[in-house]
This record gives C-alpha cells, structure tokens and sequence, in this order.
C-alpha cells in the first residue's frame, strides 16, 4: 500500500489556506524580488518546451512567492515577492513591511525582467493578497490595491485591517478596520476599485459582505431575497467573465438530510443541491442557478471536484465534476441551464493492493483542492478539465467527451500558453508540474515544484 504521507500534508495546508483566506501569512523580512537562479528539482533538459512559468508557490509557514521556472531544465530563474499582479500579468505591487513594521514599502515591479519601476509608502503593516484560483487585489483598471493586515487576536477578539490605496501615488483611499469574532477574507474587487468583496468567518457561517471604498463602510451584499450571501457547503474560488465585471463560483451544496430509512417517501430532505453563483461586481447584484439534485454528493472526494469554465465570449458558462460525471451548461447572461450532460469519469483503477489498503487504512487516501480545475482552448471550441485521474477533454458544442490519461496524475490547477499548444498541470499530490500537448494528450516533460503550487499565474512562451 502507498501511504500518501505529503499528499496528505499538502490537503491539510491547502484547507488551512482555503479556510483562512490567506489570514495568517508571516511577515517576510524582505519583499523585493531576488534574483537568485537555483533548481526546483533536479534538470531536466529533455523537456519539450522553450516556456518560463510563473507559479505562486506557498512554502512553509504560508511564505510565499511567484517562482519564475524554466520548463526545459526546471531551474528557477528568478523569484519573485508575494504581491498583486496586474490583470494583464505584466505589473507585480508587492508589499514589504519596513520601520518595524509600522510603514509598507509598496515595490512596482516589472515582471519579466524583475526590474522595479517605482514604489511608495503607507503607514501600517499590510501584505498582499489573493484568492486561490489566483484573482488579486488590483483593480481591473489599475486605479486601486487593496491590502491586509495579518489577523492578530486581542483580548480574545481578532483585529482585521484592509487598506485600499490609489495605485499610482499610495495615497490611502480607505481603510477598514475591525475588531471582533469573525475575521475576513478577500473575494474580489470590483473593475473601478469601488467595491471590494470579502468573506466574513464565524458566528457559525461564511458569509459574503462588501466594503464600500467612496465610503469607507461595510455592507451586507445586495443580493435578491439574500440567495447565495452565506456559504451552504465548499466553493469553488471565483473565476471572472472575459471582462472582468462577472465573478462566477459554485457552492457544492449539502448531502446533510434530516430524513432516516424509517421515515417513508412523506419525508422532505433538508439537503442543498449544487448551485452555481454569478456575483456582479459593479452593481453589487448576485444571482443563483440551481443545478440537478442529483448531482448532489455524498462522496467527500467528488464533492470538491467542482471547476467552473467561462467562453472566451463570456456567453456561456459551464460547471465541470468528472469525478461525478456531469458538465452542465449555462447561459451566462441569463443565469439559466441549457442543458446537463453525462462525461466519463477518467478514473483510474487503483488496483487490488491499493484497494486492501484503503480497506484497512481509509485515511491514507487524502482529498485534492482544485484552485484552477478547467481552461478554454484558444479558439474556444474544447474545454480542459482536471477529471479524477489525467485531463478530460470536452467538445464546447457537443459536450461530448474523451479524456487524456498518459499522464493520469491528479491535477490541482490549469494553465495553457498563449499558442494554445501547451497545458501546463500542477499535481501538488506528486509534487511537479506536468507539461502536456494539445494536439493529442502526450506528455511533454514534468516539472518538480519545491511546495504548493497555488496556481500558474503567467507564462512566457518560445523564447
């Protein structure tokens, strides 16, 4: 029997990321960009592939930084500080906290050269910040950061703090600060840098709210009859439309029933089926589609395989389980099901030794967190998808399907070069990065990746 040993470390730190929203991150004693060439593994120079990838890894200690890595030998280029990207992934604002950590130095940085631009200050300790399918705290037009302050508890209350500053001069715009039993976490930001999207834990439920930045307040997020404002089960990190202005995710509901064997066909199950969620990030408007019931699992492994996928023409959505064995197709702009259709699988048989072992050491077979489980091919006529086991291929008009298993590992998040001919694959179970062709599934080389590898958030290609 395999016992999954990192695999198993890597869940608990996924979740605690997850959980937290990036809540506790340390302090890091310096945030400028090093410059640093070191291996993330050992070389391998027969990778077929001329690309540098940009991965946010989070090390021990939820210390984090974007590693710049070179597909063909898998050395690390350049390493980057933690910070927020631009939305066309060519500007990098990282944080580092100076003067004792009373005053933020804010470094603008190039990313492809690593060539700092200019920088400004404000007072306060804050670090950067992201959600896991990698969406960060800079406004889609540039005007406005967003920042946070590491939670601290205080006389038995915890301290949460968010800075919004005007991206060109540092000057602070806002600034929400708030002591109490729940902390909060980032979810989006707005286009304009008016609205900022956080979740709200504890007093027993996650809850979705809005910081206000003309004015400097906290809102309940406005939402029709207050669907999808408290979080029934896991869900999906947000993916944003083509435009920036949608944020799409998917609550996987709740197999919880308050009916029993005994109680007959009269009994009314209290479960929640899965529900896509389409948050409109300027307008402040949420809307919620239920999906079939019986895509409802009870499978703690299927249930957080959940991906969602946006057309490059943000027209249609499409909510992914291969581990169920659904994809369901939305009509974005309407928030309506055109229609649910069955894919394999892609599961791999585990054979009869690792089946015993599950038998008598059922822990031994930990769960997976997908931060970017599905991507459109260029031309939008495929969809790629993490499955149980290698990448299912969908047909976006026919939702007919294959899946790609001559690299069966469990793959966590997503990336495709801007030609399209490449699929980058993090598999932070097997602790490398798979390099895949799109022409037929074959696989190109493999990465070793030195932590958690959150997600890919630029390649450069061909160079």
């Amino acid at each position: 029997m395999k016992v999954r040993t990192r695999r198993v470390l890597v869940l608990a730190f996924a979740f605690l990321l997850a959980a937290c929203s990036e809540q506790a991150a340390e302090p890091r004693p310096s945030s400028a960009p090093e410059v640093r060439p070191s291996p993330t593994a050992t070389p391998r120079p027969t990778n077929a592939a001329n690309d540098v990838i940009y991965l946010r890894s989070v090390g021990s200690g939820g210390v984090t930084n974007i590693l710049a890595i070179d597909a063909r030998t898998g050395e690390t280029l350049r390493t980057l500080a933690d910070g927020s990207l631009s939305s066309d992934r060519t500007t990098l604002y990282a944080p580092e906290q100076i003067s004792g950590a009373t005053e933020t130095l804010v470094h603008v940085i190039d990313v492809a050269t690593s060539r700092e631009l200019r920088s400004f200050t404000l007072d306060g300790a804050y670090r950067a910040i992201w959600t896991d399918s990698g969406l960060t705290a800079l406004s889609r037009d540039g005007s406005h950061l967003a920042l946070a302050n590491s939670p601290v508890k205080i006389d038995g209350d915890w301290l949460t703090k968010f800075a919004v500053v005007d991206a060109s001069t540092g000057t602070t715009n806002a600034v929400f600060e708030v002591k109490g039993q729940s902390t909060y976490g980032f979810v989006a930001f707005s286009p304009d840098g008016r609205s900022l999207y956080l979740n709200q834990f504890g007093e027993g439920a996650t809850k979705l709210r809005v910081f206000d930045v003309p004015s400097a307040t906290l809102l309940p997020a406005v939402t029709a009859g207050g669907a999808g404002l408290t979080q029934n089960g896991f869900r999906t990190p947000g993916i944003l439309s083509p435009d920036g202005r949608w944020m799409f995710s998917l609550d996987a509901g709740s197999a919880t029933t308050n009916c029993t064997s005994t109680d007959g066909p009269q009994c009314i199950g209290n479960g929640m089926p899965p529900y896509v969620l389409a948050l409109d990030l300027v307008s402040r408007r949420m809307l919620t589609l239920p999906l079939p019931v019986e895509q409802r699992s009870g499978d703690f492994e299927k249930y957080l395989l959940w991906s969602i996928a946006i057309a490059p023409d943000g027209a249609t959505a499409y909510a992914i389980n291969p581990a169920i064995g659904v994809i369901d197709e939305i009509d974005a702009r309407q928030l309506t099901l055109r229609r649910a259709v069955k894919i394999a699988s892609g599961r791999s048989d585990p054979g009869a030794l690792a089946a015993l072992g599950q038998l008598f050491f059922p822990v031994a077979e930990a769960k997976r967190y997908i931060t970017g489980g599905a991507v459109f091919s260029l031309d939008g006529t495929r969809i790629y998808a993490a499955a149980y086991n290698g990448i299912t291929v969908v047909d976006a008009a026919t939702l007919g399907s294959r899946i790609w298993q001559k690299d069966n590992r469990e793959f966590d998040a997503l990336a495709l070069t801007a030609d399209g001919e490449r699929l980058y694959a993090v598999s932070n179970a097997s602790g490398v990065i798979s390099i895949i062709s799109t022409r037929d599934g074959t696989p190109l080389g493999e990465l070793k990746i030195p932590a958690f590898g959150q997600t890919i958030v630029r390649i450069d290609s061909a160079r």
